[in-house]
This record gives structure tokens, sequence and C-alpha cells, in this order.
């Protein structure tokens, strides 16, 4: 009888065979929930991918994956199963996130540069095999199945390939749940890639929160969440996506 299930959105087979490969690996038991979304791309987010299998979930504990997660030792999972142990019902769990009050993102991960080299992720290696911390990265996250069946994935504001853990955390953290990174070796094949929908997802945030955290901090970007400062938050990338525009175009 497995205590986890692990559910992965993919759209790309090659890569997301691997992470099955890897999955292999792992000494302990799971089971695995796949979301194909490489032909028809049926699905449009991260946010209505998961929600359309949580109904699915058996296992007292889950964990949604990036497709280009590998795992660097045998007993990574089984070491993750043990910190979700150590959580209560309604808190979340996570391998590299972020705190409201410090800059930079805590990680023990690895994930690959520019130069297909492996680096540890973020900015600060953990102060204990399992810390608090306040929003995390989207790469491999979870919690009790329970927790996510009864409050799912926002799709009107994360209605895109971004934040959807964000949202889940800050969440959790207005209903007085937790959130914590652990440990345990993990691989992410790649560091993401910003978009202008990414920036757009993320002032949509603030302003759901707003009236809840004074400042949002992720593993890609802060701001402060009242009305003006959320608003030049997306000027400012919104003026930069255009001078990029207008330059890539001038030299056509």
């Amino acid at each position: 009888m497995s205590d986890i299930t692990i559910i992965c959105c993919y759209s790309n087979e090659k890569i997301y065979n691997n992470f099955l490969d890897s999955l292999k690996t792992q000494t302990c038991n799971y089971e695995i929930i796949c979301i194909d979304n490489t032909g028809n791309k049926k699905f449009s987010s991260c946010s209505s991918a998961y929600n359309s299998v949580l109904n699915q979930i058996r296992t007292k504990y889950v964990i949604f994956s990036h497709q280009d997660i590998l795992f660097n030792k045998p007993d990574s999972l089984a070491k993750f199963l043990e910190y979700l142990d150590k959580i209560a019902p309604h808190d979340i769990l996570g391998v590299a996130g972020v705190k409201f009050n410090e800059v930079g993102v805590f990680a023990n991960i690895l994930h690959k540069n520019k130069a297909g080299e492996f680096i540890f992720a973020g900015d600060f290696r953990l102060q204990s095999p399992m810390m608090e911390c306040d929003t995390l990265d989207e790469c491999f996250f979870g919690g009790y199945s329970e927790h996510f069946r009864a409050n799912p994935f926002d799709e009107k504001i994360c209605n895109n390939w971004h934040l959807y853990a964000v949202d889940a955390c800050l969440n959790t953290k207005a209903k007085s749940g937790h959130v914590f990174i652990c440990d345990p070796e993990i691989l992410h094949l790649s560091a993401g890639n910003l978009s202008m929908l990414f920036h757009y997802e993320f002032y949509r945030l603030c302003g759901k929160y707003s009236k809840i955290f004074p400042v949002i901090n992720t593993t890609c970007t802060t701001s402060k969440t009242d009305f003006i400062n959320r608003n030049y938050y997306l000027f400012r990338f919104f003026r930069h996506y255009v001078k990029v525009f207008i330059l890539s175009h001038l030299k056509l």
C-alpha cells in the first residue's frame, strides 16, 4: 500500500520518461498520476490540470512535481515522505522557498545553469533539515491529500503555468496553516523562464491577498501588495517588455 501519490502534468514525453525512470530508483512505494498535455494541449493552466485529478488520489499524501525533476539518491523520495509525516494536515511542504522578511531563496536542490552544470539553486542552503518559510517554488511540493482536495488550485487567478504553488501557500497561511521546506537531494533540470504572463499573474495575486499580506515574496519576484506598489510593479515590467519588443523589431 502506497502512502504517497505523485502528480505530474507533462508536455514533453522524453523529459517525462526520464522523470519516470528516476522514480523507479526510489526505495519507497508510490502511485503516479500522469496528465498528458503533449498533443491536444487539453489544459491551458497547471491549476486546471491538477484540479482535474484531485479526486483520483487515494493516498494520505500527494506531491505535485514538474516533469524535469530527477532524484539524486535512492532515498530522496523516502526522506520527503518522512518530512511529510512531521507537518500538520493543513500545512504544505516543498524543496525551495522564501520568507517574507528576508531576501533570497532557500534551497538544497540542484539545477542546471546555462553551461549545463548542476549548481545549488537559490541563494542560501537550509538552516536545518526542515525549516519554515512563506511561499514555495512550484517544482516539487505537496502535503496531505485532503488539504488539496478541500483547497483546489485557483484557476481564475493562476490561469497559466505559474504561481499556483504560491497561491496555495498564501491560502494555507491565510487559514493559519504553515509552509515548510526540506532538504532531500533533488535535481531540477531547468531554472524556468519568466514572461509577461507571469508578472500579470503575480500582479493579480498581490491584489487577491492585499488585505492579508502587505508584501509577497516568491522565488522569482517580490512586491508590496497595496494598490500603488502592485500597479507600479506591473507597469515596470510592461515597460520592459515593450522596450524589448521595439528593440527587437528595429533590428529586423
